[in-house]
């Protein structure tokens, strides 16, 4: 009755509950966004649809979109725990006014609403959820976090996971009673280069798609038992034969899975698959279902510790649950303010030139030599230009010889608390810093781009791959790019035009630190080193989990600084994939 007209539930406001047009009798479904979603986006409009199509049902769309807004992911995580908890309250008060009772109620998560839903039972008082489906469940920042705040199978009674992007959004290991790996949890039919999204995002929007289709469907998707995820992907384990154990995914599969399967992988074909979701991206434009906001009132034994202890341990006020403002101000245009350009030589090391590239004079007043090699140093998140790595970058290139080193310094642009302008801000950052590359090539005493070396840390990396989009064939081409252990955050994808990729210059080396968690996974450059196998930098062991895996990162720097004046070097042998290496192939 109320697909077109959702009702508001609101915990201020008990009789907005009491008094909703809920059917006795009938099961629950509790749908959670993930990030920068909403009532009506992803797993909303597919599902919903889909449920309401096979029969009566009961559905609630939690929505705390203001919670989980771009571009700040790492405040979203930390607001999750207050998202669970605020349904918890609510699926309690149902429950303790026999509207619906606790073995019919059902909650499916996608991606950080998949973590989410397995953070409910933390709060959940009436007892322990009957079933959590996790759809895809987020990856970044939970990969080493603690059971209690991910979700794992000790959150329901039975917990399904549909893993279809494991390399890139999505969580790789397993979380459930019976985890579903589709084509191995890594590429989705109709997910390829050419789509209108990345190819990551279409793998992970895919989780939601196959869920709804499986409710209605008279066919079903069936897995098959794998005992280890590595095996499906070495060709192993094919299933097929006739002892394979095989289950069904979705909303069909039976809670007595936990008895029998742990690890399922699932094979859909391209001509399957693609007339099936056609069918499925139609249903986004049909009514949408009973849903609404929640808002809950705050609890006296909220966590405050944040996620992950250290990973957020700065006390905060406890209302301060939205993101900060860090942002450019308007206008958006380069030259900006809090992008800047320091000329550092080896007679200025201590006194820095700042290059104005409006004033075509500006580069005749430093001390700029022609004939010196050119580095431009671009720093990550919460950087600067005497913050790491760029002063004993310089001081190392200076020990060796001259240089001409500018420093990109937007420091003031990306700062803490929150992960502000990491996805946006490098797309306006690369223009500015095409800017100059422009100003430098066009200058009677400047160099062409293809003599440029462009030095990116973490977030850096991604703005130095961008400037080859503002850089015309008559232009040139950069000469070098090196990215140390780029980010993941936002650019865990394969589009070439906002990821670094070989094509942004004539050679792109890429050094692995921190891969999969705060570093990319996927190779990016002509060469891609992965140090100790891109993860477990010796040193890095420490007592908190976000300290160990910020010194992953991290140690990338100090790689490429010895590096630049070692007699002995850092050698690396050829290996086909990362896996082959991490599986003892490429000794």
């Amino acid at each position: 009755e109320t697909q077109n007209n959702p009702t508001q539930l609101d915990m201020f406001n008990p009789e907005s509950v009491t008094s909703a047009n809920f059917i006795k009798g009938r099961p629950l479904i509790v749908l959670i966004h993930g990030y920068t979603g909403h009532r009506d986006y992803a797993p909303n409009p597919t599902i919903r649809p889909a449920y309401f199509a096979y029969d009566e049902f009961n559905i609630i769309s939690v929505d705390y979109n203001p919670l989980a807004l771009e571009p700040c992911y790492l405040q979203a995580v930390r607001n999750l725990p207050t998202v669970a908890n605020c349904t918890a309250q609510l699926l309690d008060f149902i429950i303790s006014s026999d509207i619906i009772p606790l073995d019919d109620i059902h909650v499916v998560g996608f991606s950080l609403g998949g973590q989410t839903s397995g953070m409910i039972a933390n709060y959940l008082r009436a007892g322990r959820l009957k079933r959590i489906t996790g759809l895809d469940p987020a990856k970044p920042l939970f990969v080493f976090a603690s059971n209690e705040y991910k979700l794992d199978q000790t959150d329901a009674e039975f917990v399904q996971v549909i893993h279809t992007d494991v390399f890139q959004r999505g969580i790789l290991h397993p979380s459930g009673h019976t985890d579903f790996y589709v084509n191995g949890g890594v590429v989705q039919p109709g997910c390829d280069a050419t789509t209108m999204m990345t190819t990551g995002e279409c793998n992970h929007n895919r989780a939601p798609e196959y869920y709804a289709e499986s409710i209605g469907t008279e066919v079903g998707f069936y897995g098959y038992r794998c005992a280890h995820w590595y095996l499906y992907m070495l060709g192993i384990c094919r299933g097929g034969g006739p002892n394979d154990q095989i289950a069904i995914m979705g909303a069909h599969t039976p809670n007595t899975m936990q008895k029998t399967l742990k690890f399922l992988k699932i094979d859909i074909e391209q001509a399957v698959a693609t007339s099936q979701l056609a069918l499925i991206d139609s249903a986004q434009h049909l009514p949408q279902g009973h849903g609404g906001s929640v808002r809950c009132n705050a609890s006296s034994h909220e966590n405050t510790q944040g996620l992950y202890g250290a990973l957020l341990s700065r006390r905060r006020p406890s209302n301060d649950t939205l993101c900060g403002i860090s942002c450019l101000e308007k206008p958006y245009r380069c030259p900006h303010p809090r992008i800047k350009f320091y000329l550092y030589t080896r007679r200025t090391q201590h006194t820095p030139e700042l290059i104005d590239v409006l004033d075509p004079e500006s580069l005749y007043y430093t001390h700029w030599n022609p004939s010196h090699p050119v580095k431009i140093v671009i720093h990550g998140f919460g950087g600067g230009r005497n913050l790491s790595p760029s002063p004993d970058m310089r001081k190392a290139y200076f020990t060796r010889g001259n240089y001409n080193i500018i420093i990109v310094d937007y420091g003031s642009a990306v700062t803490e608390p929150c992960l502000n302008q990491i996805e946006w801000a490098p797309r306006f950052g690369s223009l500015c810093v095409s800017q100059l590359v422009k100003y430098i090539a066009n200058h009677p005493r400047g160099v062409p781009p293809d003599d440029m070396h462009l030095i990116g840390y973490s977030v850096g990396a991604h703005i130095a791959g961008l400037v080859a989009n503002y850089l015309t064939p008559a232009e040139g081409k950069l000469g070098r790019i090196t990215g140390l252990d780029p980010t993941i955050f936002f650019y865990a994808g394969s589009n070439n035009s906002r990821d670094l990729d070989p094509s942004d210059a004539h050679f792109v080396d890429i050094i692995h630190t921190g891969a999969g968690i705060l570093g990319q996974w996927s190779p990016g450059g002509h060469a891609d080193f992965y140090v100790n196998g891109g993860t477990s930098q010796p040193g890095c062991a420490s007592s908190t989990i976000f300290q160990t895996l910020a010194c992953d990162h991290t140690k990338v720097t100090p790689y490429f600084i010895e590096s630049i004046n070692s007699e002995r070097g850092f050698w690396a042998g050829p290996c086909p994939t990362l896996i082959s290496y991490l599986l003892g192939w490429c000794e």
